[in-house]
């Protein structure tokens, strides 16, 4: 990363499996900008991260932003333009390789991802997407909408016909 410092693969796994629990149980949420501490305090929560996995080399995740103050915060800085970055929040000691380069040992413990406005990872500008949950729920509601419509305006031609054959 920017940094400098090399995460191997094998510690970036072992963290993924110590932290899949907390994303199951909906409770590794990160901060908007890096704290110095190692735990994540709720009340400066901005998002929850709802997916992390490892794709090739890269590590991959999913995050929700939440109603929080520092997620409206997060919301309306990205609504505004602003590019946010993400960043993970970690402890541990590192070693230099052969090359010199700064190597994160077996030790590193993952905290969390944080939103920042520059990420030590080049390219770690998350895109937005919309929850596939909420656009169905969206969608699902005008249909049934549309839908109560056609029934609504289906009644009211029975009614007036049912009229017409009494006159």
């Amino acid at each position: 990363n920017n940094n400098g410092r090399i995460y191997p693969t094998t510690v970036l796994e072992n963290q993924l499996k110590k932290v899949q629990p907390l994303i199951q149980e909906r409770r590794l949420c990160g901060e908007l900008d890096h704290p110095s501490n190692d735990t994540v305090k709720l009340s400066n929560a901005s998002h929850l991260i709802t997916k992390l996995e490892i794709k090739g080399n890269e590590l991959i995740g999913e995050a929700e932003i939440l109603k929080t103050p520092a997620g409206l915060t997060a919301k309306a800085l990205i609504d505004g333009g602003v590019r946010v970055g993400i960043s993970s929040r970690g402890m541990g000691t590192l070693s230099e390789d052969a090359q010199g380069n700064k190597v994160v040992n077996e030790d590193y413990r993952l905290v969390t991802f944080d939103l920042v406005a520059d990420p030590s990872t080049r390219g770690a500008f998350p895109s937005l997407a919309e929850s596939t949950q909420s656009r169905f729920a969206r969608e699902s509601q005008s249909k049934l909408q549309k839908e109560g419509n056609f029934v609504t305006l289906l009644k009211s031609k029975f009614r007036q016909e049912f009229r017409n054959v009494l006159s």
